[in-house]
């Protein structure tokens, strides 16, 4: 009978917490410039209108923006925006990857991993893209999940095939499609 007491008080507290794109958000987007708040509420960065979204990343992403590479890859990634061609979903990551991104290295990774769109897994490539992220990503837990991730691969390779991984991923040209697929 408590637990229902506390999910019913959590639940109107829930219902009084200031949501996203409220006027004091609206206010704040004016306020930050007509472009951002065009496409954000401002405040949280949330996306006022996707198609705008995605025509702003697309532009982004052409100019070289490897964040915008990486956001449109990923909205393609979990099925919210079709691919414009096979293989580009792939070939965002890719480059975003190569650039340095992070989270862009680690879904590359998992890609390879496990295989996608009925390629067969690649745990060559997976532990290079890994190994990048774990050298490279800015952020302490991106870090931590590709040195997770290394671990639970390595024992997957032979030795020589770690040593491949290792090679490409201190190779700054080593792209995507050079390694063996296995």
């Amino acid at each position: 009978m408590k637990l229902g007491t506390l999910v019913l008080a959590l639940g109107v507290a829930l219902v009084g917490w200031s949501q996203p794109g409220g006027t004091e958000d609206a206010r704040a987007a004016q306020a930050a410039g007509p472009q951002t708040a065009m496409l954000t509420d401002g405040r949280l960065g949330v996306w006022q209108n996707f198609d705008e979204a995605v025509a702003w990343f697309r532009t982004r992403a052409a100019a070289g923006d490897a964040d915008a590479r990486y956001e449109l890859a990923h909205l393609q990634f979990i099925g919210l925006l079709p691919e414009r061609e096979p293989g580009e979903t792939q070939g965002l990551l890719a480059s975003a990857a190569e650039a340095g991104h992070g989270q862009a290295q680690l879904l590359l990774a998992r890609i390879q991993e496990f295989g996608s769109d009925g390629r067969p897994p690649n745990l060559v490539q997976a532990l290079k893209w890994y190994e990048r992220a774990e050298a490279t990503a800015s952020a302490p837990d991106l870090r931590a999940a590709a040195a997770e991730a290394c671990a639970r691969v390595r024992p997957r390779l032979s030795a020589p095939l770690i040593a491949e991984a290792e090679t490409l991923a201190a190779l700054p040209w080593s792209r995507l499609e050079q390694g063996s697929v296995r």
